[in-house]
């Protein structure tokens, strides 16, 4: 399952800037629920890559939200939204979309 491909997955990086950022990936569109099943049932089924980077790029806002929510925390909020991010990565090869969380 592991293939390797370009993408155009926005970059957080210090030249750009987090505003950057966060104007990239208000482009990902949200997923309602059926179409999030429906992606993760492909994902999980035939190994889609692309169905597995719509399901991470329709939360990157979440992630960026809830990293927002610890700025005054003294950690790097570039660095929360990473974690984040990798987070998300992790979370999709886990899914099971038959739970429906």
């Amino acid at each position: 399952m592991s293939t390797t491909m370009k993408s155009n997955l926005p970059i957080l990086s210090n030249e750009g800037g987090l505003s950057a950022y966060l104007e990239q990936i208000k482009k990902f569109p949200m997923l309602d629920a059926e179409e999030e099943y429906m992606l993760a049932k492909n994902w999980k089924t035939t190994g889609n890559i692309k169905s597995a980077e719509k399901l991470v790029t329709s939360h990157l806002r979440l992630v960026a939200k809830i990293a927002m929510g610890y700025k005054g925390y003294g950690l790097p909020v570039n660095e929360m939204i990473s974690e984040g991010n990798i987070g998300l990565m992790q979370a999709v090869k886990k899914f099971e979309p038959e739970k429906r969380f």
